[in-house]
This record gives structure tokens, C-alpha cells and sequence, in this order.
């Protein structure tokens, strides 16, 4: 028997001498599912360029170099993962199949579909984690229907996928229809990820995300094998496959590489598409082999901060300390009109997620209009975050440091003086402050039912409740005689545009005459405009019952709505124009009406709101400021910056700083700053850090010593301990 050499005896190992020969199945099979996730990812910087809206003053040529480099690099990994996760399928399957030799399509399929199901098990269980999910059957059995839907799902694809590479195989077009389907229901769940759902919850895009890259895939594949039917064409798939995995292999080990892309593309963290979220698991992928989790990376971005700015320990600025003052023109103008308004009444018409544009438009908002245009209207009025918990608390307490740390809120004035506190508001928003807020409590409560029993899906309700909430006020009013008194009226509707009942909707849009073409969402313009009606009736209301000349009305939201702006339908998150800027009118008896166009704030709310409540009520503490100074024939100058907040996954994510006509923003994963012209028609566009480094330096010197960001980086150090 001839002998052996080492070398040919590695050679004769069946295995591997099967996957390492030029006409190895299981090579071109690594190297179609490399090259078909490298497509997918080049397809994400289209579907990425395609959604974003910052290419102003970014170098676009970096821009598309770093992201292809960074996408071909994830999309080789993906392409190994995927081809080993085939290779897996085929091991486990192999004794199945054995026993159930006429079905191996069908096995396969089904053990694709249980694996997805189980890797997608806790984000159905986290899905019926609400309050009102988690109750009852359904937040019993949801999960497991949620679950039972992805193993279905998922095996009809996979069955799908099967027979379309075995068509792909024996014929020149075999395939082609199904590698098309395929591609359309990936395409149609990236639009839906990037204009529908844009911002919601991490998890649901990254399930998107998962299933629109795996369908794109699958097709892509499909379409290989029709190209790749020569070897010249194999070799060539493998070439590509190679060095995009050499590429892969060199970003990961290179943290220079690394901090290139990252450096290069961090801009694309402002908007919510595809090259930002892959930055943010990069960094989160590092972190972890770091040994680091969410909270101390956070932190650790906060420390790398502050040495960039040469900031050894946080100190608070002094003038968040400082006592109160005023110029004497506007004390003594503000003063007179304490004077004159000792025993008004107050109505706070409060409406949660009304945008500044919308409420002024005498389109949508008629009633709304003519109030401001008998009132002080405050143009630039900001809220103090782009969510409830952000905004009211700052208006109740007029602190950014919080309620217990205010000199006084409204609620706590008006008890102080003997004024009876009265609450009007919807069960769902009442269940909600109720737990989050529990400072917010009046002498008496009227809840008005706006869902049906159990509640509904997450934070809103589906029965409108502005009507039967000035119908029940109206009603109290009748019944409690001349007696001083501060209500409160908390209108949810606008925040349940999407959820209130559709009958209603299309009902208001006939009543009142709603054309489907305007500047906002049509749905929201209906719903606002229903409210308007309702605060026109409760005017006419005050008239009946002869209290328009002793009540002090205060018409006001606590944060607006993005409405399609940069894709994002709701709020919360970021620190755009169009869920800070929030209508603020205030209507004094006596008073005459003018316009402000100085910048003004929801943290004005309480110091104001005191003074008309109380003749002198302790001031140092606040601050914002008495709205009512702008009575002066000077203008006040602000005596602090305006300070805002947004929220993610229930975290601060950004925290930002409103100063003469410049906004500055700190996206505290990221710790780079943004600076934005507050005078250009859409000021979020353009990112002018790098262009005005003084002005960002400035900036950034007075927000990193704020109550706000000291704040912020507290939440983040108790989140890493």
C-alpha cells in the first residue's frame, strides 16, 4: 500500500476537502449568503439616504465611504452567521429527516420558524407588559399567539425560500416570482420602519429591521444562484465573499478603523434610520466586550465629555441659585396687575400634545385663534421637554430641579390662599399622572370615562372626552356659586388623534367641515379642530353664567407632536421645533392683548401663575419668570437660559438649551453637541456645531452646570451602580 503524505492525507479528509475545493456546494453556499447580506446592507444606505434629512453641510462623499465600509462589514458577519446558522439547521435536521424522509423541506421550514420564535420570545412577552396588556386572557395568552404567528411566519417563508433555490437550480428563471415576493414584503416592512413606525421602540425596529434584512436576503440569494451558473461566476462570488470578510476581520480588530467610521458618521445619530442604529449597536457591541453595561457606557461617554471640554468635576452655576429678580419697570407692571386680578377666578384649559402652529391657525383652530387674539399670546413659547413627564411637573413648579424643590407650584399657592382646586380629566390621563406624578392633586377630582372597561392599548384612550368635560365643569360651575376658584380642565383628545374612535373622527371632520388636504396630518387636524369647538362653547359658557370679566383663563400644552417630521409621527425622544414650540396665551380681565415674541417657557407658568394667585408669594426659588413683566414698555431681559429634556426607553437621551435665537442639543449617548439657528424657516435641519465652535463652546459651558444636565448625569450614574 503506497504511502501517505501528511498533506494528502489532509487532503482525503471528506469534509474538509469538500468545503475548501473550488467546486465545494457548501463554499458557494457561504459565499452567496455573504454576498446577498453585503447587497442587503448597501440596500440600507439607499433606504438610509433615501429617509435622511441632515446631509446639510456633511461632506457626502465620507459620508457614503464610511457607510459602505461600515455596512459591508456588518453585512459579512451577518452573511457568516447566516450561513452558519444553515449549516446548524442541516445538523439538528439530519435524524429528523431520516425518520421523515418525504418531508425535509417541511422540517427544515419548522425548525427555522421555532428557532425565530424563540429568539423573538421576549420581545412578545415585553409587548404585553402594559398595564392594560397585561390583564386579564389576553395578557395571558398573547405572547404565546404573537409567538405561535412568528413560527408560522417564518416556516412559510423558509418553505417558500426552499423551493425557489431548488427551482433556482434546474432552471434559468425557476424562482424568480417568489424571489420577488420576497423582496417586495422586505421593501414594504423597511417603509413601514422608516415612515410608520419611525422612533416608537427599540425592540419592534429591530424586529423590523431582522425581518426586512432576512426576506431581502432570501431573495437575493435566490437571485445568485440564477447569475452565478458558471464557475468564472462562483469564483467570483467567493472573491467578493473573501474580501468582504477580510474587511470584516480588519474593522473588527482595528479600533482605529473603528473610531474613523464612528468619528465620520456620527451626525447620522440626529435622525432615527439605519447607518445611526447600527452606530448605537457598535457601541453597545463594545461595550459589552468591555464588560460595561447600558448605564456605565452612558457614563463613561459622559466622563469622555467632560474631558473634552477640560472639566475635571461638575460644579452648579450659581445663577440657577441665585434669588429672584426683575427689572423695576416690569415689577411694577406686574404689580399692578396682581393688583387688579387679587380675586379672579383661574381656568388652566390645559390640552396635552397641541403643537404652537396648529393652535394658531384660524383654520383649525378658530376659537383658539380669537382667544389669543384677546389675550397675551407668547409666539416663542418652549416646552421644557418633548413629553408630559418633562413638561408638567416643570409648569406646576416652575424648577427645573422639580416640584420639591419649587418655592411654591400653583396647586400649592391657590391651597395656601383658600382657593378651592378642581380637576376635570380623562380616566386614562388620570391613571397615568396619578402614578407618575402624585403632586398633581386637586380638592376635588372629576374623572370622565374615555375608554371602554379594561382600557386600551398603551397610554391613550378612544372616547373623545373634550365635550363631556366642559359639560360637567359647566355644570359645577352652576352649582357652586360666587366662591373663588382654580380648575383645572386636563383635555386628552389631541393625544389620542391616532386611537379615538373612527365614527367620531369622520363625524367631526363632516360637522365642521375638515378638508383632507392641509399642512398636517388630517386625522389631527380634525381632532384639534373638534377641541377648538368645545373651547369655544366653554367660552360662550363663562358668558352665560357672567364670569368672563372675573376669570383668568391660561390656554396651554405641555409639548407638541412630530406628525411625520423627520418620519417620527409622535413625541417624546428628540428636541425638534415641532414638539417644543407649545401655544401659551394667557387672558386677564382688564388686561389689554399683545403679541410676545421673546423667547418664553412652560417654566414661566408657576412664577406668573403665583402672583395672580397670592399678592406676594416667596419668589427666590423659581426659575422662570413672571409672564406678566412683558406689560412693561421694555421687554425683560430672561434672567436664565430655557432649559428641555427628551426621553427614550424611559431614559434622558437628550437634554438641550434655548438661548436668544440658538438652540443647543447634547444626545447624551453620543456626547457630541448640536447647534441650531432658531431664525431659518426649519431650524432642525442644519447642524452647526462644527461651523459656530464658539457659540457651541459657549453653549455648552452653561448647559454642562444646569440643573438639567447635573440631572441627567445623576439618572445615568445611578443607572450604572
Amino acid at each position: 500500500m503506497p504511502r501517505t503524505s501528511p498533506h494528502a492525507a489532509w487532503l482525503n479528509l471528506p469534509r474538509l476537502s469538500h468545503l475548501f475545493s473550488r467546486s465545494s456546494p457548501a463554499r458557494d453556499r457561504v459565499a452567496r449568503s455573504v454576498v446577498a447580506c453585503i447587497a442587503v446592507a448597501l440596500f440600507a444606505i439607499v433606504a438610509d439616504s433615501a429617509a435622511r434629512q441632515d446631509f446639510v453641510g456633511i461632506e457626502t462623499p465620507r459620508h457614503i465611504a464610511a457607510a459602505a465600509g461600515l455596512y459591508i462589514a456588518v453585512g459579512a458577519a451577518l452573511g457568516l452567521v447566516a450561513a452558519a446558522l444553515v449549516a446548524l439547521v442541516r445538523v439538528v435536521t439530519r435524524p429528523l429527516i431520516r425518520r421523515l424522509p418525504r418531508a425535509p423541506e417541511l422540517v427544515k421550514a419548522l425548525t427555522y420558524g421555532a428557532l425565530a420564535a424563540a429568539a423573538f420570545a421576549s420581545t412578545a412577552f415585553w409587548t404585553f407588559s402594559g398595564r392594560v396588556a397585561r390583564g386579564g386572557l389576553l395578557g395571558a395568552v398573547g405572547p404565546y399567539i404573537l409567538m405561535a404567528g412568528v413560527l408560522v411566519a417564518v416556516t412559510a417563508v423558509a418553505l417558500l425560500q426552499q423551493r425557489a433555490i431548488h427551482a433556482a437550480k434546474h432552471t434559468r428563471t425557476g424562482g424568480l416570482r417568489v424571489a420577488l415576493l420576497l423582496a417586495v414584503a422586505g421593501v414594504a416592512l423597511v417603509l413601514v420602519d422608516l415612515n410608520v413606525l419611525v422612533a416608537v421602540y427599540k425592540r419592534l425596529h429591530t424586529v423590523l429591521e431582522l425581518s426586512a434584512a432576512a426576506l431581502l436576503a432570501c431573495a437575493c440569494a435566490t437571485g445568485l444562484l440564477l447569475i452565478a451558473r458558471t464557475n468564472r461566476a462562483r469564483t467570483v462570488l467567493r472573491g467578493i465573499a473573501a474580501l468582504a470578510t477580510l474587511w470584516a476581520v480588519c474593522f473588527t480588530l482595528s479600533p482605529r478603523l473603528r473610531d474613523w467610521h464612528q468619528n465620520t458618521l456620527a451626525h447620522t445619530v440626529r435622525n432615527p434610520v439605519y447607518i445611526g442604529r447600527v452606530l448605537r449597536r457598535l457601541q453597545l457591541a463594545q461595550a459589552a466586550l468591555r464588560g460595561e453595561d447600558l448605564g456605565e457606557m452612558r457614563a463613561n461617554r459622559l466622563e469622555a465629555l467632560l474631558d473634552q471640554y477640560d472639566l475635571d468635576k461638575l460644579t452648579r452655576d450659581s445663577r440657577w441659585d441665585a434669588g429672584w429678580s426683575e427689572t423695576p419697570a416690569a415689577r411694577a407692571a406686574a404689580a399692578q396687575t396682581h393688583e387688579h386680578a387679587a380675586d379672579f377666578n383661574v381656568i388652566v384649559y390645559y390640552v396635552d400634545t397641541l403643537r404652537s402652529d396648529v393652535a394658531y391657525d384660524d383654520d383649525v383652530m378658530p376659537n383658539v385663534s380669537a382667544f389669543t387674539r384677546q389675550a397675551m399670546k407668547f409666539e416663542r413659547a418652549y416646552s421644557t421637554g418633548s413629553d408630559t413627564l418633562r413638561a408638567l411637573p416643570a409648569m406646576l413648579g416652575g424648577s427645573y430641579d422639580g416640584i420639591a424643590r419649587s418655592p411654591g407650584s400653583v396647586l400649592d399657592v391657590a391651597k395656601r390662599r383658600g382657593i378651592d382646586t378642581a380637576l376635570f380629566i380623562p380616566d386614562s390621563a388620570a391613571d397615568f399622572i396619578g402614578t407618575y406624578l402624585p403632586e398633581f392633586r386637586f380638592d376635588e377630582t372629576h374623572r370622565q370615562t374615555d375608554h371602554a372597561q379594561g382600557g386600551v392599548w398603551g397610554y391613550g384612550a378612544d372616547q373623545p372626552t373634550a365635550g363631556p368635560i366642559v359639560d360637567r365643569f359647566l355644570s359645577w360651575l352652576g352649582q357652586r356659586g360666587s366662591k373663588r376658584f382654580f380648575a383645572w380642565l386636563f383635555n386628552f383628545d389631541v393625544h389620542n388623534w391616532r386611537e379615538l374612535d373612527r365614527t367620531y373622527v369622520y363625524g367631526s371632520a363632516e360637522r365642521y367641515h375638515v378638508p383632507e388636504e392641509g399642512p398636517w396630518n388630517w386625522r389631527y387636524r380634525v381632532v384639534a379642530r373638534s377641541l377648538d369647538e368645545q373651547f369655544g362653547r366653554l367660552l360662550r359658557g363663562l358668558e352665560d353664567l357672567d364670569l368672563t370679566d372675573r376669570t383668568i383663563i391660561l390656554f396651554v400644552s405641555d409639548h407638541g407632536e412630530a406628525l411625520g417630521y423627520g418620519g417620527f409621527w409622535i413625541h417624546s425622544t428628540f428636541l425638534w421645533e415641532p414638539l417644543l414650540r407649545v401655544p401659551l396665551a394667557l387672558r386677564i380681565p382688564g388686561v389689554p392683548p399683545m403679541v410676545v415674541d421673546e423667547n418664553t417657557s412652560l417654566i414661566d407658568v408657576a412664577p406668573t401663575m403665583a402672583r395672580l394667585l397670592d399678592p406676594d408669594p416667596p419668589m427666590n426659588g423659581y426659575h422662570g419668570q413672571d409672564l406678566l413683566g412683558f406689560l412693561a414698555d421694555q421687554p425683560p431681559p430672561r434672567r436664565l437660559p430655557l432649559l428641555t429634556a427628551a426621553v427614550s426607553d424611559q431614559q434622558i437621551a437628550r437634554v438641550g438649551l434655548i438661548e436668544g435665537r440658538e438652540k443647543l442639543v447634547l444626545p447624551l449617548e453620543w456626547g457630541a453637541p448640536e447647534l441650531y439657528d432658531l431664525n431659518v424657516a426649519d431650524p432642525d435641519q442644519d447642524d452647526l456645531a462644527a461651523a459656530r465652535p464658539r457659540d457651541t463652546l459657549r453653549l455648552m459651558s452653561i448647559l454642562l452646570r444646569s440643573p438639567m444636565f447635573l440631572a441627567a448625569q445623576a439618572e445615568l450614574e445611578r443607572a450604572a451602580q
